[in-house]
C-alpha cells in the first residue's frame, strides 16, 4: 500500500528536510508541499510544521 502525500511529507520533515528538498525527493511541485504541511497544521491546531512532525512521531502516524 502507498503511503499518503501527507504521511510521506511529515516523514521528510521529521527527518529535517525543506519544503524544497521534499518537493524534489516526491517529484511534486514545492506548493504542494506547503499545502499539505499547512493542511495538516491546521487539521491537529499546530502552529508549525515541527509541531505537526513532532505530533506524528508521538502518535505512532510515522
Amino acid at each position: 500500500m502507498e503511503a499518503s502525500p501527507e504521511k510521506e511529507i511529515l516523514r521528510w520533515t521529521a527527518e529535517g528536510k525543506t519544503s524544497a528538498e521534499i518537493a524534489m525527493i516526491l517529484s511534486i511541485s514545492e506548493n504542494t508541499v506547503n499545502f499539505h504541511q499547512k493542511n495538516m497544521q491546521k487539521k491537529i491546531n499546530a502552529p508549525n510544521k515541527t509541531q505537526v512532525a513532532c505530533y506524528a512521531a508521538a502518535t505512532g502516524l510515522i
